[in-house]
């Protein structure tokens, strides 16, 4: 008998923990999309792209500017660094005139902020999303990057604060995931 009931029972939560673990991935493919879509500058002075990725429990963006078709390739330069949690990159080649990378993983972060940057002649208004690393702790070494930063393009604080409660969130859950 007990082995009757065990049986649908295993079924049951082995069913219910797929589901909770498909949820957390449609909600950060929706986050970045967001993200990406509120990173996109409307009068870019200098062409950019900026991108961002919440992929692995951690935070990465991407600013790339390409080479112009009549611009000369140089040389290819990659330099990288990893380590403690946070990441950089840069490199340059024939197609990409200038490509950074910066990365924070979750358990990194400590703080998720934003503030109001107001329109300047070369910048529309939009809002400032801050992902400030947690201060090293007393005896502890850190290296790395101290924040990203993030334009998110839009007046509507309630958006950003959304954005951000959902953030939190994401952080929350990859944070209990590292334990």
């Amino acid at each position: 008998m007990f082995k009757l009931l065990l049986t649908p029972l295993a079924l049951v939560l082995l069913a219910a923990g797929s589901a909770a673990a498909q949820a957390p991935a449609a909600e950060v493919q929706a986050l970045t999309k967001q993200l990406n879509r509120l990173l996109i500058d409307p009068k870019p002075e200098d062409p950019a792209e900026v991108r961002v990725s919440l992929a692995e429990c951690g935070v990465r963006q991407t600013v790339r500017k390409y080479r112009a078709a009549d611009q000369p390739g140089s040389l290819n330069i990659s330099v990288s660094n990893s380590k403690n949690g946070s990441s950089w990159a840069a490199k340059t080649n024939d197609k990409v005139e200038f490509e950074l990378n910066l990365g924070l993983d979750w358990s990194e972060i400590g703080a998720v902020s934003y503030s109001l940057v107001k329109a300047e002649a070369t910048d529309p208004a939009h809002y400032d999303l801050k992902l400030l690393r947690r201060p090293a702790a007393k005896g502890g070494s850190k290296s790395g990057i101290d924040a990203i930063t993030l334009p998110l393009y839009t007046t509507s604080e309630i958006e950003v604060a959304e954005v951000v409660r959902r953030l939190r969130a994401v952080q929350r859950q990859c944070t209990g995931q590292k334990g």
